[in-house]
């Protein structure tokens, strides 16, 4: 263990405003194991008030596991055959957590010779927040759920920082989870010309230390928090068009927001890593429920739907003719007429309503909230829809459909859709391009009647 001398002329007090200014952690040890100086970090990292912490005995605070340990460590290397460095110890939060630091160790002399030793004591903030990720990330987490450990993993509380994470889903809506900063200070909701903007379009880092960037009204917002200068780093994101955002604000009358550089970096990599691992799950759970040849919902999306669905109508749909075509011009034509076919059943549907290719030429349509009639007028709109002549190889084609509906006036469940397949079955046994529908599903009096040149039949 090395042994330091205070300089001359440098006073106790002088090294107290020194260290109490570190984020580091700086404690002194007396002999008997007692703490004779405690710096102001333990507040920010324990929530401790260093005055009531000295004269306490250090042991009380490390973690029981970690407690043989500490004493080797802080009784002497030497002594003890224990090698130099850093060692890793839990000390306990006021709130009973245990916070991890990396801990090394000097001897020093007070002004009468006496020895003490001095601890310097780093949070392990990052590889919580690792561990925290991961784990949250391979329980399913949302994006809200995995960044959250992020906001609290660097030394944002240091100089009273406040952090925001923002990003863009899909469908445009603009979500942020923060360190309690209000929705317009996160970079959720903005205009044009603020500095969250400008950092979208460029692409590249936003510093304003004078909120000069900021219309008045942000301006009074970011006074009544507190709030002074703000860094705003963009980081990719592979889901939309628009990067994630990290804001970082500092205190009002406070150190620089740009000395937050090494916490900024390390959770730059946090944000990229959920962003990619949250948009790939996304992409393998949508592939996952999706039909890869034309793009529809599957099997299991249809019956994940079916799930939640209230009363409606179920159509089972079988195309008519569709097998010589496949014959005739091969697989790849027969594929793309498919494809087609998909598209005309999307446009032919509300957008409420769900499309699902089931196998082969079978396509099941979920009308959720629809009564006899606008099923009725539904199935015409697809057999009409199918119908319409495609042109293959040069040459003109056209298919049909042939269609069996189930309703039901409570709750659609499997049981309505094997109606539906089995009505399909009838009327393809029977007389193919019509539409039946399944038998004990409506009455005659709610039976639409049958239109002139596409008859519909029934099986009640």
């Amino acid at each position: 263990m090395r042994t330091t001398h205070l300089p001359p002329g440098a006073s106790a007090d002088l090294l107290a405003s020194i260290v109490d200014d570190a984020y580091q952690l700086v404690a002194v040890v007396r002999g008997d194991g007692t703490l004779a100086f405690v710096s102001a970090a333990a507040q920010r990292h324990l929530d401790r008030a260093p005055h009531d912490l000295v004269g306490r005995a250090v042991a009380a605070l490390v973690h029981p596991d970690d407690l043989e340990r500490a004493v080797i460590h802080l009784g002497g290397f030497g002594a003890h055959g224990a090698p130099a460095g850093t060692t890793r110890f839990r000390f306990q939060h006021a709130d009973g957590r245990w916070i991890e630091f990396d801990v090394t160790a000097a001897q020093v002399r007070d002004e009468s010779g006496a020895e003490l030793l001095a601890v310097y004591c780093t949070p392990v903030d990052h590889e919580h927040a690792t561990d925290e990720v991961l784990s949250r990330l391979l329980q399913g987490a949302t994006r809200s759920e995995a960044l959250a450990p992020v906001l609290d993993a660097f030394s944002w509380r240091a100089n009273d920082a406040r952090v925001a994470i923002s990003w863009t889903d899909l469908d445009g809506t603009r979500r942020a989870v923060s360190t309690g900063l209000p929705l317009a200070l996160t970079g959720a909701e903005g205009h044009a010309d603020d500095p969250w903007a400008i950092a979208r379009r460029s692409s590249e880092p936003v510093l304003d230390h004078e909120q000069t960037l900021l219309d008045p009204e942000r301006r009074r917002l970011a006074a009544a928090h507190g709030r002074g200068g703000l860094w705003i780093v963009p980081v990719e994101d592979p889901t939309g068009h628009e990067p994630a955002l990290i804001t970082v604000w500092s205190r009002a009358a406070g150190p620089r927001v740009d000395g937050h550089g090494y916490g900024m970096s390390i959770a730059t990599t946090y944000v990229q890593l959920i962003l990619r691992f949250t948009d790939q799950v996304a992409r393998l759970q949508g592939a996952a429920r999706r039909d890869p040849l034309t793009g529809l919902a599957n099997r299991r999306a249809l019956f994940e739907r079916l799930d939640e669905a209230p009363h409606g109508a179920l159509l089972f749909c079988d195309l008519d003719h569709f097998k010589p075509v496949n014959d005739r011009y091969g697989h790849e034509a027969g594929d793309e007429l498919l494809r087609r076919i998909a598209r005309r059943l999307e446009a032919a549907v509300r957008s409420s309503d769900l499309v699902a290719r089931t196998g082969g030429d079978e396509f099941v349509v979920l009308a959720p909230g629809i009564d006899p009639e606008q099923a009725a007028a539904l199935a015409q709109r697809i057999r009409t829809a199918v119908a319409e002549p495609t042109e293959v190889d040069g040459e003109i084609v056209q298919v049909g459909v042939t269609i069996g509906v189930a309703y039901a006036a409570d709750v659609l469940t499997e049981h309505t859709l094997g109606g539906a397949d089995q009505a399909l079955m009838n009327a393809k046994a029977r007389d193919r391009g019509t539409v039946r529908w399944a038998a004990g599903t409506v009455t005659p009096a709610q039976l639409p009647p049958p239109d002139g040149d596409a008859p519909s039949s029934s099986a009640l």
